[in-house]
């Protein structure tokens, strides 16, 4: 007899869904994140077919290869009978090193999705889903545009004992598992505007994958602050705070009500609950309220450079200021009109990583260039040498 979910004390819950994340599907269905990701399908539909939705939450593939999208396709396919409805975000994996515009097609063809942000509602609770603008190797950008649109979305028919439910790929830092500064699996470029947005609407839920971390951890779940926030671990393979992979493959079913949420973790190929993995959070939620001043936790905010003059001479120095910096951030010097590319990388006249300097602000400093009369870009590149952040012009005259 199949067994199904039931894990609330209330009658009926509102609603119900799924999250499962970072999939990893490879282009051979044999291979054994492919064969994960089938198992969990096959247990949430013995254990409750009649969800709303299965929320994906990134990294539906290892490398972003159609072959893979491919693969997923028909894996959804041929075990989609009897589910509900699948909702997708992308991560990292699903668009870097190639060309984002091209990743995205594969993304639309492949999901449906065609924008890299939306919403929707079912049953009168609001359910967001956000995206990556760049292809970074790590991270996710969120253009000013698309944190506009959550806060006003977040506001819609907003109710402190009503949540809305946020899913984006990578976790905010010192958050939820993984994502504190020892262990680094954070990835969000504008930490610092997107936690002080979702301060503003602490009733609302936001679900992250890309660290694996296995459910149970430390900060599965993370409410201390901003908002409640949950670790969705991977189907695909798991890592643990010994910072070492591990096999298996977990996800959530969660249960609203009235006056709580229920959140189970399920590990899908032993079929069983994850008894360090259940939470229940009542309605409203109670989240402390921190003043952004003596907050240490929004020291990373979106990349942002300027250069201490637009008109240089030949034998001057040229001094860049900077913020938001990770990683193999670079400062690079190009002929004016340069679209460096994941595809199609240009050799900069010269370069600084910022990870020689400080991070995430600091200030570099070129010197030596004797660069010849002309126009010129310096541009901030995230993570590689290819993916442009922020593009300053200035000029070089004579001495």
């Amino acid at each position: 007899m199949a067994e199904h979910l039931n894990v609330g004390q209330d009658n009926k819950p509102n609603v119900r869904f799924i999250v499962i994340t970072d999939t990893h599907v490879e282009d051979d269905i044999e291979s054994v994140h492919s064969q994960n990701f089938i198992q969990a399908l096959q247990d949430i539909r013995a254990i409750s077919p009649d969800s709303q939705g299965i929320m994906h939450v990134g990294d539906m593939t290892n490398n972003g290869k159609q072959a893979e999208f491919e693969t997923m396709t028909q894996i959804l396919k041929d075990h989609r009978e009897g589910l509900p409805p699948i909702y997708f975000t992308y991560g990292n994996h699903d668009v870097r090193w190639a060309d984002f515009d091209s990743q995205m097609s594969y993304i639309t063809t492949n999901t449906g999705m065609d924008k890299k942000y939306y919403d929707f509602w079912i049953k009168d609770y609001h359910f967001i889903f956000l995206g990556t603008e760049k292809g970074l190797k790590d991270f996710s950008y969120l253009s000013e545009t698309q944190l506009e649109w959550l806060d006003l979305k977040l506001s819609e028919h907003e109710e402190a004992h009503k949540p809305s439910f946020i899913f984006i790929h990578q976790p905010l830092k010192n958050t939820v598992s993984g994502s504190q500064n020892k262990f680094g699996w954070y990835g969000i470029r504008q930490d610092r505007e997107l936690k002080t947005i979702l301060a503003k609407h602490p009733q609302s839920m936001l679900f992250t994958g890309h660290s694996h971390w296995e459910l149970g951890s430390a900060d599965t779940m993370y409410n201390a602050k901003y908002t409640t926030m949950f670790n969705a671990a991977s189907t695909a393979y798991l890592w643990t705070d010994e910072n070492v992979e591990k096999e298996g493959s977990q996800g959530y079913f969660v249960e609203v009500y009235d006056h709580k949420v229920v959140v189970k973790g399920r590990d899908f190929l032993a079929k069983t609950w994850i008894e360090d993995a259940t939470f229940s959070v009542p309605l409203p939620s109670l989240i402390p309220v921190v003043d952004p001043e003596d907050d240490p936790d929004l020291t990373l905010g979106s990349p942002t450079m300027q250069i201490d003059k637009a008109f240089y001479r030949t034998s001057d120095l040229i001094e860049v200021t900077y913020k938001g910096s990770v990683g193999e951030d670079a400062f690079g010097i190009f002929p004016r009109g340069a679209l460096p590319s994941e595809t199609q990388p240009i050799t900069p006249i010269a370069h600084i990583k910022s990870n020689s300097n400080s991070q995430p602000d600091g200030r570099i400093i070129f010197t030596d260039l004797n660069l010849p009369f002309g126009s010129y870009d310096i541009i901030y590149l995230g993570e590689t040498m290819n993916t442009e952040l922020v593009r300053i012009t200035f000029e070089v005259n004579e001495d």
